[in-house]
């Protein structure tokens, strides 16, 4: 599985004492034992990610160990830009998620941000974007381990593991 961590979550999958961590470990075991990947990227991702100092670690030994995908920046800002363009309530604020699911054509986020679901699970944002279709969402549910499985490995993950 290919899958986009709001950063709001990278504690909850990645620390293992973090108090919501048993609900979103299957997210982590899929990347660690399984043929996972976490997908990041953007300028604002990438800040928010460098303010995860204990999560960084992390997220750089799963690079090391080829278990992320990095979506280049100039790839991800323009399609963030023109989605807060769109959609310019202040609100709005995970625009850079929404950007990394249409530019790596992930069909599953990890979050729990209740913004952040209303906003991947509006059609209008993906309207734009032939080929994208909204993402499945695990939010530590018991019944979301099932999104952990190769069927949602998408074109990006796939290249990396040839």
């Amino acid at each position: 599985m290919c899958i986009v961590i709001d950063t709001c979550c990278l504690a909850s999958v990645f620390d293992g004492d973090n108090e919501k961590h048993s609900k979103f470990a299957p997210v982590l075991n899929w990347i660690d034992k399984g043929k996972g990947c976490m997908i990041y990227g953007g300028t604002k991702y990438n800040s928010e990610l460098g303010r995860a100092t204990k999560i960084l670690n992390i997220v750089t030994e799963f690079s090391r160990r080829r278990k992320t995908i990095q979506i280049p920046n100039a790839t991800v800002d323009p399609i963030a830009s023109a989605l807060k363009v769109k959609f310019p309530s202040p609100e709005v604020d995970d625009e850079h998620i929404v950007a990394l699911v249409i530019a790596s054509r992930c069909c599953v986020v990890c979050t729990n941000d209740n913004k952040a679901i209303s906003y991947l699970r509006n059609k209008g944002v993906f309207s734009d974007y032939s080929g994208v279709n909204r993402p499945s969402i695990f939010r530590g549910h018991k019944t979301h381990g099932k999104l952990c499985c190769d069927q949602h490995i998408v074109g990006v993950c796939r290249e990396q593991s040839s």
